[in-house]
């Protein structure tokens, strides 16, 4: 089961990223006129950012793109780290940013959520400035990665809080924004130990780069599931207030 796993890695992985983006896909007549329509276009997002990212990788097994490692070989384009630290780090945590501000409705959490995302871009381009030639080293900026991993953190609590603070606990597990909220924090809980320990990184340890690849799949399995299934049981914004007045 662990061989097949492994051996099948790129496909499970990316045909669930590519099954969340379809499920979200069609799940936008539904919440089209509420604030998930913002996730929807996250998710959309990422799997453009996730097919083209991934290109050193199935270029090479499928026979009618093995033109691109032709072209890219001995180029700064044959890895694709640059390509990940512009449009998934700092994209992606900019991405959520974006959209706890438009669903959380406390003013002072809105202007923290506001000035965390401006203060986390404003490092991040100083690192790329600074340090743009790493990236085609394959070199790891661990200062973008952990802080757009505690960005996220940031909005997730403050959403949490809100949550806490308002009438908005008592039907908290049909909130679509619970379940992104929720998916966000046990996956950065439970992934980001890997960034510190990338620098030990090492191809030939098997065990160890099994593990990794174990746990990453992990990881995006329980996000992506959490959504979908997000995307399928939960009703608009708008309906959930609705029952919610109905049943009071």
């Amino acid at each position: 089961m662990g061989k097949f796993i492994l051996d099948n890695f790129f496909v499970i992985n990316e045909g669930l990223i590519v099954l969340a983006g379809l499920i979200a896909a069609l799940s936008y007549p539904k919440f089209k006129k509420s604030r998930v329509k913002y996730f929807i276009y996250f998710l959309i997002y990422i799997v453009f950012i996730e097919l083209l990212g991934y290109y050193p990788n199935y270029s090479e097994k499928i026979s009618w793109l093995q033109w691109i490692p032709v072209l890219t070989k001995g180029t700064r384009f044959e890895e694709n780290l640059l390509w990940y630290t512009v449009f998934w780090n700092i994209g992606c945590a900019l991405f959520v940013t974006f959209y706890f501000f438009k669903v959380i409705e406390n003013k002072r959490f809105k202007t923290i959520i506001k000035f965390g995302g401006i203060l986390f871009l404003f490092i991040s381009s100083l690192r790329l400035m600074f340090n743009v030639e790493g990236y085609f080293t394959n070199e790891r900026d661990n200062v973008i990665i952990v802080g757009g991993t505690l960005q996220i953190m940031l909005c997730v609590l403050l959403y949490f809080s809100e949550i806490l603070m308002s009438e908005k606990i008592m039907a908290f597990y049909k909130s679509f924004h619970f379940y992104v909220a929720a998916a966000f924090f046990v996956f950065f809980l439970i992934r980001t130990p890997i960034t510190f320990y990338q620098i030990y990184y090492n191809g030939t340890d098997t065990a160890f780069v099994n593990f990794r690849r174990f746990l990453i799949l992990f990881c995006n399995v329980l996000l992506y599931v959490t959504f979908i299934i997000a995307l399928i049981k939960c009703k608009p914004q708008s309906q959930l207030k609705e029952n919610i007045s109905t049943n009071t």
